[in-house]
């Protein structure tokens, strides 16, 4: 409701979307953390806890490294990257064909992402309300988060940011203070659960696997449209290269907290609980009163519509580029407007559809696999674009296009379950064909405000 009522004075495309740049470093951060802090961190990890251990720290540990690398591009970033789209610097920097790529790579990527968080908020919902339809949970879940987005915009993810980023880490870290020691403390959780669990690199998380998570996150998370945009909403680049850092600190620890209450779920159900995929929500309420598991509840509903809404925030601001850009360029402000807003609702509701038919279990390895394959093979064209004068229109279009298709033939032949992860592959190929177009160019493509 307060997302919602800081909505009510949006009047403007520009400030539902952060165009009008007015977010300071706390709030920036905030909004980061929000958006890391979603339902992968909190029931994907705690669903890898429960199957292998405290190894599902590396979701959040690892692949949060990319706010590091949003804090020393922030003033680049600003300098040269116009409006509130990543779409829009693509066209202006090189031309309309890519900008078009990557708008429906991103439209498709956000119609697979969003059901993905609506399975985590709906285990819980299902926990709190005991044998409801999961078709009514996705329902209900695509409700709270849509129905906020639409309205409240930039300046209602900020606020409600703040809220859930501080409630989530008080109340989660109270309830495994409070808890762990019925187990004896965190060495005797470990020296009763099954070999491995105290390992940081067992299960699927190797050391190639998790370097592969940092590089990924770096080139992933980092050209994103729901990642770049509260960076371009900071009221100066200050603020935005240290929101960056805040939104490390709010979003590392987090895999560590729920990685333990997955521990602590396969050790209260004697590993009674299927894939995991339950183990938060059932942890929460094994070892809660009603009262507090109804608040840790809330807040974790909360964080996990705040993470579906700045997808969802990230699409409405996509479908206004190409309805303003491609379809309708004499649009008017207020028209811009209405498609930010009620795009983001039918858009997202279309997302029932694959929410019912894609699996629940290990929902961190189909969320990353997901991610890396619609961004990875644009980071050269946005990462590059902005610093290396020299790339070309070419090299910018054709290593974007062929890395799409690489990651799709590697996730499609399932080459993805005998190599770590589709980000090697898709890099490789986007960077060698990016960097051997542009050195092999006889005339370069430069564009105006471009850095050297």
């Amino acid at each position: 409701m307060l997302g919602i009522w800081a909505g009510k004075a949006i009047s403007k495309s520009n400030q539902w979307s952060g165009g009008d740049k007015t977010l300071g470093l706390v709030a920036v951060g905030c909004v980061f953390g929000a958006w890391q802090i979603g339902g992968i961190s909190i029931v994907g990890a705690a669903q890898n806890g429960y199957n292998f251990g405290i190894a599902a720290m590396w979701y959040s540990v690892g692949s949060s490294f990319y706010f590091f690398v949003c804090a020393l591009l922030a003033k680049s970033l600003r300098e040269n990257m116009p409006g509130d789209s990543a779409a829009n610097f693509l066209e202006k920097r090189f031309n309309k064909s890519l900008s078009r790529l990557y708008s429906i790579v991103w439209l498709v990527m956000v119609f697979f992402y969003i059901p993905v968080q609506m399975k985590t908020v709906s285990s819980i919902i299902q926990i709190v309300i005991p044998d409801t339809n999961m078709t009514a949970c996705y329902f209900l879940a695509l409700c709270i988060a849509t129905l906020y987005t639409s309205f409240s915009g930039m300046k209602g993810s900020a606020i409600v940011g703040k809220i859930v980023s501080f409630g989530i880490y008080f109340l989660l870290i109270a309830f495994v203070w409070v808890n762990l020691g019925k187990f004896g403390g965190y060495r005797q959780l470990v020296a009763d659960l099954p070999e491995g669990y105290g390992n940081i690199f067992a299960g699927p998380m190797t050391p190639s696997y998790v370097l592969s998570m940092v590089i990924g996150g770096i080139l992933s998370s980092s050209v994103m449209q729901s990642v770049l945009q509260p960076l371009l909403a900071a009221k100066d680049y200050k603020a935005a290269r240290y929101g960056s850092f805040i939104g490390y600190v709010f979003s590392a620890p987090i895999c560590i907290i729920t990685g333990i209450m997955g521990m602590m779920a396969a050790k209260q159900s004697n590993l009674s609980l299927g894939n995991g995929a339950s183990a938060f929500a059932w942890i929460v309420k094994e070892m809660s009163g009603p009262f507090l598991a109804g608040i840790i509840f809330a807040v974790s509903t909360m964080i996990i519509a705040a993470t579906m809404a700045t997808m969802m925030m990230a699409a409405g601001t996509v479908l206004k580029s190409v309805w303003g850009d491609l379809i309708n360029p004499r649009a008017t402000d207020s028209q811009l407007l209405s498609v930010s807003r009620w795009g983001t609702l039918i858009f997202s509701f279309s997302c029932l559809a694959p929410a019912i038919m894609l699996p629940s279990a290990s929902l961190t390895t189909m969320f990353l696999t997901l991610l890396y394959s619609a961004t990875c093979p644009f980071s050269f064209a946005i990462i590059f674009g902005l610093i290396w004068k020299k790339v070309t229109q070419a090299a910018a279009l054709w290593s974007s296009a062929l890395g799409v298709v690489t990651a799709a033939v590697w996730v499609f032949t399932d080459l993805n379950s005998t190599v770590c992860s589709v980000v090697y592959p898709t890099i490789a190929v986007a960077y060698i064909v990016g960097v051997g177009l542009t050195l092999t160019a006889k005339t370069a493509n430069t564009a105006p405000g471009a850095k050297g």
